[in-house]
């Protein structure tokens, strides 16, 4: 069984590491709602409305999820995009039964515009609500 609880958490980031997209402040996950079964996983993430799936590592709790939205509009520094996949990946650790912190990959991807093919790496923070 593992300690961290299911429910609406928010996610804060705490440091970025990469921003080709200008994404830095922007409030671009909103809350997620967090499910365990076992060892599967899932986090929803109300923006953009994507479900990350993944699993708890053998016998630590460190979750590492994965999710993929397809054919969708984004705005990318200020320029409407139509993006042919936004991949998103996360590395999370258990800090205590309510809170958990960790890294997120966004990799957006187009055909073109250029402008419109960028990453975004964060560090954050998630409380439950």
């Amino acid at each position: 069984m593992h300690t961290l609880e299911d429910g609406e958490y928010l996610l804060v980031p705490t440091e970025v590491l990469r921003d080709d997209c200008g994404l830095a402040g922007e409030d671009v996950l909103g809350p997620a709602t967090l499910r365990t079964e076992g060892n599967l996983v899932t986090l929803n993430l109300s923006r953009p409305g994507l479900r990350l799936v993944g699993t708890y590592r053998f016998s630590l709790e460190e979750m590492t999820m994965d999710g993929t939205l397809s054919n969708t509009p984004f705005v990318l520094r200020g320029q409407e995009c139509l993006l042919d996949t936004v991949s998103y990946h996360v590395d999370t650790q258990t800090s205590s039964p309510t809170t958990f912190s960790g890294a997120m990959s966004i990799s957006y991807e187009a055909r073109s515009p250029d402008t419109c093919a960028c990453k975004y790496w964060f560090k954050f923070d998630a409380r439950r609500r």
